[in-house]
């Protein structure tokens, strides 16, 4: 197996430069980028090798990945794949810190819906639960990449670029609880904290969503309404930390509608084009 090419020294100077071993999540915010051709094109590369790896995937699922078939499909040799991924373990962490970018910037929408604090948690459900329908691949990824063979085999760099992105996202998730706790809508019972409510919210979209899409078939899942099943998962769950108002007292099915509406009509719109020209099932 070829080695990972070193990445170019940087210069002293208030730029960065991009190496074919960078990834773009890991460019400071603070210091904009100036990118060359070579460097653009470098990012273009990785981008279509990225897309290549994860049509693969759609096809044959993660366990038939590799870098022969990487190769195969695409115009590069082996050689320069090695140069941006050091192995396909490393390719589906970087699948996985794409699917990030793109939940951070559903969450932060959702966070910003005119609506009260509750409404704002279900508007990170409606936009979760389209994100995990128009990139299934990518939303599997992110569990795929948190197994000990991915992480051994996945480069340094790429893990820490891909935690930077796993914390910036649970800190949005995170102000999604804050919101409720300040406006006097959630009172947390005494031997419940933050973390415990912010990953229960996690588990529990993250499985529905993987069981609504990938085991429709299981007796279980098929037996039970598809419309609105992950909101009803959902006031389950807020009903139970008896975050105000109470499904009972509010119609979040018309919220979930206004928030499709209002803030995710995009995504809509794709989604159902995806389903009317291409559906297509991860295996």
């Amino acid at each position: 197996m070829a080695q990972q090419a070193g990445k170019a020294s940087a210069p002293a100077t208030d730029t960065q430069v991009l190496t074919p071993n960078s990834d773009p999540s890991e460019v400071s915010a603070d210091i904009p980028p100036v990118l060359t051709k070579k460097q653009q094109a470098i990012l273009a590369r990785e981008a279509e090798l990225l897309d290549i790896a994860k049509a693969i995937v759609i096809r044959e699922g993660f366990a038939h990945l590799t870098m022969d078939k990487v190769a195969a499909a695409s115009p590069y040799s082996k050689g320069t794949i090695y140069n941006h991924f050091i192995s396909k373990e490393d390719l589906v962490t970087a699948l996985a810190a794409q699917a990030f970018k793109q939940e951070i910037q559903l969450f932060r929408r959702a966070l910003a819906f005119d609506g009260n604090s509750r409404e704002k948690v279900v508007a990170m459900h409606v936009g979760y639960s389209l994100f995990t329908r128009m990139e299934p691949v990518l939303s599997l990824c992110v569990l795929t990449s948190r197994t000990p063979l991915v992480i051994e085999k996945s480069s340094p760099q790429r893990l820490a670029s891909f935690s930077e992105l796993e914390e910036e996202l649970v800190g949005i998730s995170d102000q999604f609880l804050a919101n409720g706790l300040e406006s006097g809508a959630l009172v947390l019972p005494e031997g419940l904290n933050r973390d415990s409510v912010v990953f229960a919210n996690w588990s529990m979209a993250f499985g529905s969503n993987a069981l609504m899409n990938n085991a429709s078939q299981s007796c279980c899942v098929s037996r039970i309404a598809q419309n609105y099943s992950i909101l009803q998962n959902a006031n389950l769950l807020l009903d139970g930390l008896r975050w105000r108002p109470m499904s009972a007292d509010f119609d979040y099915f018309q919220s979930w509608k206004r928030i499709e509406e209002e803030v995710f009509a995009h995504e809509v719109h794709l989604l159902n084009e995806l389903q009317t020209t291409s559906p297509q099932d991860v295996i």
